[in-house]
């Protein structure tokens, strides 16, 4: 981003009482940007006298650069407690103009970030031929372009990144990356403001009324490369309540990605997926049963004990959350059966906007599936599972926003497995049932936008394989994917069916006999 002035506001916690304020600071250190180089121009910035918490930070940077594509910048608090991407190689991805470096568009003004803005950034200069010049404003923050993905464009949150932070976190050093990443065309840092408040930014509801993004995330992507990653866990701790070590390998396109590894939950929790934080990449999550409590660990503060939260109760279902309200950050939900045959079950929301959801949802006996966007308003919904009788299944989905009953069908047998994903890609989601014929998973898959059934696709084998959620070869669509565990070492495997190319499935080496992979937690 060639020609930016910053601003940031960071948000505070509720109850705070001491004196409101609102900061900036000027940046030094700015100038011309490193032609393609990682390492970039580090803008600073010298915070101090300012008591938290944090409420809402905003960054407006001047900027000049020839080509915004080539462009990304990244905020970091003091000691790198937290850290997010404000933008990065703007229209780089599958459906764009220019899929490979994106938009070619000059940046020439004053670009503020906040979570309150009205404008996507991504949306705008996408489509603007080379010599155009993005215009100056306010804008949100949005995930990375990455290369034959659809990951890049969704907006982000900078309050689910740095709000909160103390006194002693926010004061000190600021810094403000600001890297091209493509030879050629070059550009300038020219100006860099920071503002940091005790004032929350202001939205009518929650982030309903701000853009969302032109892009599709993929579930279960930690590193943020566009395509879900492959992620096991395995209890280190021995025992029934011992230590689960959680190691992700980065799905980059190749079956050797970077891995990392860390330490959370017991065997005696649930696992989950969801992004907390609204930085488009998914949270290390697991939820106890015996105390309902979640425990993150947002990859924006992965230095950071994790956060704990109390929701929910023993017997709940934790393995339904999705965006709920809209907002582009994902929301914990629950479900909770009813007390006995017939009564009614719920789904308990706990919203990133702020509230709760109460939504009555199918009743004891059903099972559901819930987190994807079967209705097409832009918001997580509930499909859920019956037997209707001769051998049959209903479905029915529940608006997620109203619990109102939207559709009912017939599908597949009441043995089924649920399976939640996307697979045929229109934009409404799919219910997806998988079942074992002759030793082989069948996947079977019902499009929500024309009520037709595919043809059933057999991969993996129903004896040893785990079924899997994900889209991991990045091309918005979720694959058929299973992960079988081997007592040979090294053997253990993941295996996908990529959509991108059905005729060239692949396979990644990870892990041992005994863990788990997390992704099988959206079967019912």
């Amino acid at each position: 981003m060639r020609f930016l002035s910053l601003v940031l506001l960071v948000m505070l916690v509720s109850g705070y009482s001491s004196p409101a304020f609102s900061v900036d600071f000027a940046g030094s250190g700015v100038g011309a940007i490193p032609d393609n180089s990682s390492s970039g121009r580090t803008v600073s910035f010298s915070v101090s006298g300012v008591s938290g918490p944090l409420a809402s930070i905003r960054v407006r940077l001047g900027l000049t650069h020839s080509f915004a594509g080539d462009v990304e910048a990244i905020l970091r608090s003091p000691g790198g407690v937290s850290t997010l991407l404000l933008f990065g190689r703007t229209g780089v991805g599958y459906g764009q103009p220019n899929p490979s470096f994106g938009s070619p568009a000059n940046f020439a003004g004053t670009y503020e970030f906040a979570d309150d803005a009205t404008q996507d950034l991504w949306a705008t200069a996408s489509p603007l031929i080379t010599s155009a010049t993005i215009p100056s404003g306010k804008y949100r923050t949005f995930g990375l372009g990455v290369v034959n993905t659809r990951h890049g464009g969704c907006s982000t949150s900078l309050a689910g990144a740095f709000n909160g932070l103390s006194g002693v976190q926010l004061n000190g050093t600021w810094t403000l990356t600001v890297a091209d990443r493509v030879s050629g065309d070059t550009g300038t840092v020219d100006s860099a403001l920071l503002s940091v408040s005790s004032s929350p930014d202001i939205f009518s509801s929650g982030f309903e009324d701000s853009p969302r993004g032109t892009c599709q995330l993929a579930r279960y992507d930690y590193f943020g490369s566009g395509r879900s990653n492959y992620v096991l866990v395995r209890n280190t701790g021995g025992g029934a309540t011992g230590a689960i070590t959680w190691t992700i390998q980065d799905n980059d396109g190749t079956a050797a990605g970077a891995q990392q590894s860390f330490i959370l939950g017991t065997a005696a929790d649930r696992f989950v997926d969801l992004d907390f934080d609204g930085d488009g990449k998914t949270d290390g999550a697991v939820w106890t049963p015996a105390t309902g409590q979640l425990l993150v660990r947002r990859s924006t503060r992965p230095g950071e004990s994790p956060v704990a939260i109390a929701f929910g109760q023993n017997g709940d279902d934790p393995s339904h959350s999705g965006d709920y309200d809209g907002d582009g950050v994902d929301d914990f939900a629950l479900y909770r059966v009813g007390a006995s045959t017939g009564l009614a079950s719920h789904t308990l929301v706990r919203l990133s906007s702020g509230g709760t959801r109460d939504l009555v949802t199918g009743e004891n006996g059903a099972f559901p599936c819930g987190g994807i966007d079967y209705t097409g308003d832009g918001k997580a919904d509930m499909a859920i599972q019956a037997n209707s009788g001769g051998g049959m299944a209903s479905f029915r989905i529940f608006n997620g926003s109203t619990g109102a009953l939207v559709s009912t069908f017939l599908f597949g047998t009441p043995t089924d497995v649920v399976q939640l994903g996307n697979y045929v890609g229109t934009a409404l989601g799919d219910v997806t049932v998988v079942k074992g014929v002759g030793g082989v998973i069948n996947w079977t898959t019902r499009d929500g936008q024309s009520g037709v059934t595919q043809a059933a696709v057999p991969f993996g084998a129903s004896a040893t394989d785990f079924p899997l959620t994900g889209d991991y070869d990045g091309d918005g669509l979720d694959d058929y994917a299973t992960w079988r565990p081997s007592a040979t070492p090294g053997m253990s495997k993941f295996s996908v069916r990529p959509s991108s190319n059905t005729a060239a499935p692949f396979d990644v080496l990870l892990g041992a006999n005994g863990d788990y992979p997390v992704a099988n937690n959206r079967s019912h």
